[in-house]
Order: C-alpha cells, then sequence, then structure tokens
C-alpha cells in the first residue's frame, strides 16, 4: 500500500520537476484548439502517459534498447516536437506532408483537413507521444520502479508504474484545463492565424531543438538551481533507500570475519548484456558456492587497487567453492563497448566470470551506489557481507573463510598498492560539463567547440585548458594546439583517456620530465593504445602543490582525474 502512495505521489510531483518545467507550456500550448475540441487535454495526457508505459516496456522487452544512448529518444521526441511545431506555423506544410505519405489518400481528406484544421486528433495524440521518453527520466521514483523493481517482480512493477502514470496524468490534465481555460476567454489566444498561436508554434520549435541538440540539460539545470522548490528533494524521498533490504547490523563472525547485514536473498543478475570468461549464470546456478558480486568498471582507480585481491582470493579459494563475479557496470561510455572490457580483463588477468551490466539493472537490483561494491553470498544464496570501496581486505577474506569453512592457510596477494597517506589530496576530477568542478579560463566551460586562454594563475586542485577543446558532459576532446594544466596534491595522478591509438600526450610535472608514471615513457610522452586509465605521475614523496601540464594531439579526449 505504500509504495502505491508514494509512487501516485512521484507522479503528481513529477510535472513539477526541474527537467519538466520547460515542457509545460507545450502542453498547454497544445492543448489549444481553434475548432473548440474539448478533448485536446484529455488526448494530449492520455498519449504522453500512453507513450510512457510502451517506451518503458519496450526497454525492459528489448535488450538492443539498452544499448541505445538516451539522448538519442531525446532527439528523436525533439524531433517529432518540432515537426509539430512546423504543422502549426505552416499548415499548408502539414497538410503537403500527409499527401506525400499518402495519408490524405487512405483517409479520403479527413484526416489533412481535420489536422490543418488543427480541430484533429492526430496532432494532439502525437504531442503527448513525442513527450513521453522525456518525461521518463524525471522522476526519481520512475526510475527506481524501472530498474530494481520490475527486472524481479513483473507483475508489481508493472502495477506501481501505472498507479504512478495515473498520478502524473492527474496533475497533467489538471495544468492542461487550467491553462485551456485561462486562454480561451482571451479571443485573441484562440486564433489559429494570430501572434499567440504563431508564438506556441515558435515554442514548439525551440523545445524541440533545445531536446535534439541537448541544450535541455542546461535549461533543466538552470530551473534547478533558480527555483529552490524542494521538488527532486522531496521526490528523492519517496524512493525506498538502504545498502540492501536486509538492513545493517554489527555482527563478528569467527577469527575476523564480520557479518555487517541482516541475511537477505542474493538479487539475480538482470539484463546482463555479455558474459566473458563464462557463460551467461544465476543465482540459482551458483547455490551451494560462495559467491561474491563485485561492482568495478575498468577505469576506476579504486577498483584496480582491489583487483589483485580479488584474483588472489579466486585462484586460492576456487577449488573449495568461491567464484567471484565481477559486474561491469560502465561510468562513461567507452566502458560500454564489450571490446574494451575484454582488453581490459586480459591486461588484469582477470579469470572469473564477468558481466557487462551496461543498464546498471543489476546494480538497481542489488541497491549499489559504489565502485567498487562487494556483496559475499553464501551457500544457500543469501547476503552476508557487504563492503563499499577499497580497504578492509583481511575482513573481507575472513569471512570467505568462515562461509566456506576454510582451515587452510590464507591466500598470498601481490603488493596491490593504497591510496595515499599524504595528509591533504587532490580530489577526484571530472572534466565533462556535467560535473566539471574548479575549472578557471576563458570562456566559460560550456558544449561546443571554443578556442580557450588558459588562467594565468592556479590555486590548489584547480585546472584550466588552452587551445581549440571540444566539450561534451561526459569529456572533452582536443583539438589543435591543446594544452591542459592542473595543480595537484598527491604521490600519483591518473587520468581516462580515449582517442586514436598511436596519439601522444606530452607530460610534464613541474616542467620537467620527473616522476613519471608507468604510462609515460621516457622522453616524457604517453603513446595511447586505446581507451582507459593512464598513469601519468608517480612519486615515492607526496607532491603538493605540483603543477601538471599535458599537451594532447588532437582527437584525444579526456574524462577524469583520479589521485593516489
Amino acid at each position: 500500500m505504500i509504495p502505491a502512495a508514494l509512487s501516485f505521489a512521484a507522479g503528481l510531483l513529477t510535472v513539477l520537476a526541474p527537467c519538466v518545467l520547460p515542457l509545460l507550456p507545450v502542453i498547454v500550448g497544445g492543448s489549444m484548439d481553434a475548432g473548440g475540441d474539448r478533448w485536446r487535454p484529455y488526448v494530449i495526457s492520455g498519449s504522453l502517459v500512453a507513450s510512457l508505459l510502451w517506451f518503458t516496456l519496450l526497454l525492459k522487452a528489448t535488450s538492443l534498447l539498452i544499448n541505445v544512448d538516451p539522448l538519442v529518444w531525446a532527439g528523436i521526441s525533439g524531433g517529432l516536437v518540432m515537426a509539430l511545431g512546423l504543422a502549426m506555423l505552416l499548415p499548408g506544410w502539414w497538410t503537403w506532408l500527409l499527401r506525400v505519405t499518402t495519408i490524405e489518400r487512405r483517409s479520403q481528406g479527413a484526416l489533412v483537413r481535420a489536422a490543418g484544421e488543427r480541430r484533429g486528433m492526430v496532432s494532439a495524440v502525437l504531442t503527448g507521444a513525442a513527450l513521453g521518453p522525456v518525461f521518463s527520466s524525471c522522476s526519481p521514483t520512475y526510475a527506481w520502479v524501472l530498474a530494481t523493481v520490475l527486472p524481479t517482480r513483473l507483475g508489481t512493477g508493472l502495477l506501481l508504474l501505472g498507479i504512478y502514470s495515473l498520478g502524473l496524468a492527474a496533475s497533467l490534465l489538471a495544468i492542461a484545463l487550467f491553462g485551456r481555460r485561462l486562454l480561451s476567454r482571451m479571443r485573441w489566444a484562440s486564433d489559429p492565424r494570430g501572434w499567440f498561436q504563431r508564438g506556441i508554434a515558435v515554442l514548439f520549435l525551440l523545445v524541440g531543438l533545445a531536446l535534439v541538440t541537448g541544450s535541455s540539460q542546461r535549461v533543466q539545470l538552470w530551473v534547478d538551481a533558480n527555483l529552490p522548490s524542494g521538488v527532486a528533494r522531496l521526490e528523492q524521498r519517496l524512493v525506498p533507500g538502504g545498502a540492501g533490504p536486509g538492513g545493517t547490523i554489527d555482527q563478528s563472525g569467527p577469527n575476523g570475519a564480520m557479518y555487517n547485514v541482516h541475511p537477505y536473498p542474493a538479487p539475480d543478475f538482470a539484463r546482463i548484456q555479455t558474459w566473458i570468461n563464462s557463460p551467461p549464470l544465476t543465482m540459482a546456478d551458483l547455490r551451494g558456492k560462495v559467491v561474491l558480486v563485485d561492482f568495478w568498471t575498468y577505469s576506476c582507480i579504486n577498483c584496480l587497487r582491489t583487483q589483485p585481491y580479488l584474483n588472489a582470493w579466486y585462484s586460492h579459494y576456487r577449488a573449495q567453492g568461491f567464484v567471484v563475479v565481477g559486474v561491469h557496470a560502465p561510468e562513461f561510455s567507452f566502458e560500454r563497448v564489450a571490446a574494451n572490457v575484454r582488453t581490459a580483463v586480459r591486461a588484469d588477468h582477470i579469470a572469473y566470470p564477468v558481466a557487462l551490466d551496461n543498464s546498471f539493472a543489476t546494480w538497481s537490483a542489488f541497491g549499489n551506489q559504489y565502485w567498487p561494491g562487494d556483496y559475499l553470498i553464501d551457500r544457500t544464496g543469501q547476503v552476508r557481507y557487504v563492503h563499499f570501496g577499497e580497504g578492509d581486505y583481511d575482513t573481507t577474506e575472513a569471512t570467505i573463510r568462515a562461509l566456506l569453512g576454510s582451515s587452510g592457510p590464507a591466500a598470498t596477494v601481490p603488493d596491490a598498492g593504497s591510496p595515499s597517506q599524504a595528509l591533504r589530496m587532490t580530489p577526484e576530477t571530472y572534466l565533462g560539463t556535467d560535473r566539471a568542478d574548479s575549472y578557471v579560463g576563458t570562456p566559460p566551460l560550456t558544449d561546443g567547440t571554443a578556442a580557450f586562454t588558459a588562467s594565468a594563475t592556479l590555486d590548489t586542485d584547480q585546472w584550466t585548458i588552452a587551445g581549440t577543446w571540444t566539450a561534451s558532459p561526459e569529456n572533452l576532446v582536443a583539438g589543435p594546439g591543446a594544452l591542459l594544466l592542473l595543480n595537484f596534491s598527491g604521490d600519483d595522478v591518473y587520468l581516462v583517456v580515449t582517442g586514436p591509438v598511436g596519439a601522444r600526450i606530452d607530460v610534464r610535472v613541474n616542467g620537467a620530465v620527473a616522476d613519471r608514471g608507468p604510462d609515460v615513457r621516457p622522453d616524457g610522452t604517453v603513446v595511447l593504445d586505446g581507451p582507459r586509465l593512464y598513469h601519468l605521475v608517480h612519486s615515492d614523496r607526496p607532491l603538493y602543490g605540483s603543477a601538471l601540464r599535458l599537451r594532447l594531439d588532437p582527437g584525444i579526449g579526456v574524462n577524469a582525474f583520479t589521485f593516489g
């Protein structure tokens, strides 16, 4: 009962979310009709909800769609909205389009006349349908049901989505009816060729263009920052939380083992795109074994530091009934490519099964939030121990041994490295516009290609760029004369890099070829061999306030710095 009520409340609140507010004028404007058809608001609201549900079912039923970037759906929706705007602005164009697509002949002209006069339902249905995929990304509760409930409990998931959609439809309809009633009192607003209706048509075109180009994301961020309505925070509260269904406890086991969650059934692997080193597995297949499910991604430095422990445990305890399953949940788009993950698996000498969770369905089923995130499952399929991030390796291994009933020697783990012990270290630094922080320079960092001028000074942890760069939400791509400067503190510097094989990065620390990382040649250059995490700087002493300068060949993309 409570999840149903929360889903309905989330549907009501979705229309006030930052990603929806810019679309409300389209819904209100689309509800206006020169012919006075009172059913248009109902048709728009109903078709939007139907589109949302259909998109959801299609997404869950067809694994191929999992690999389609969500921006593609936004682009398709935006194109349809722009087409509707043109139909309103240029009725003759709409009539011609229907004629050449044979719709006029099939409907004997009635549909064309209705659409041209805006008395038909075609534009109302298309308006609602075009916005369905856009609305699908606008509620945390919707995302929770989509990723967590549907894969394991289809009937419950569909029921909650239906209830969520009812709440959404109710609020959309209220807004459409109120706006229509207000505007109907103004005769100038109902003139199909008047300035108001033309303005609505232009608004359709602008909204559609924003969706196609992705600039709607910046509008959403501005709304979120300048309208402190608290709606997003309230919606987040509606999402069931916690690290897992079992909740946390503190129960010591033998010889240092730790059972830190109330036992609960391990979720199954959901919507896995590809398996490496193994045929597809289920939790039922693994019953009778002790299983460590490790959520990782191959450019994550914390995951890479954990990797030697996982390899050693798997090799040492495998004969006793121990299995590691690495669930690869990508942070960046290039990590979605199976060939790239296979290369990383070989490079890191991973012999255990690896599952590609590009849709984050398994991630969500476990309620995971971190890289790495480890879930230790006993022989009966119950989660008994959960650990996030690096460290506590002795406790994890002691718990593995306790669940196995092992009394032999412990595994021998090679030196895996560890985080810096420096008192202060530069935090992880993202370079794409979605999460960029501590950037200084001219012009401001926004999506698109521009010529940049580096800042003359850099404070602690700040970075700047010079030359031509193309910025996107995920990364920066170097153009002619590309230079990147960073003021950092730490023992090690790593950078997630993409780009053509053979392209080069010239690396200088404090103006010299010094403190080279393993990926830097004696001449101070890095030669790319594929998209991955590159180790640029390594020092035996902490480096405080040091200057890192990178000169990059055109076409090289940089995503994020991490430090050790």
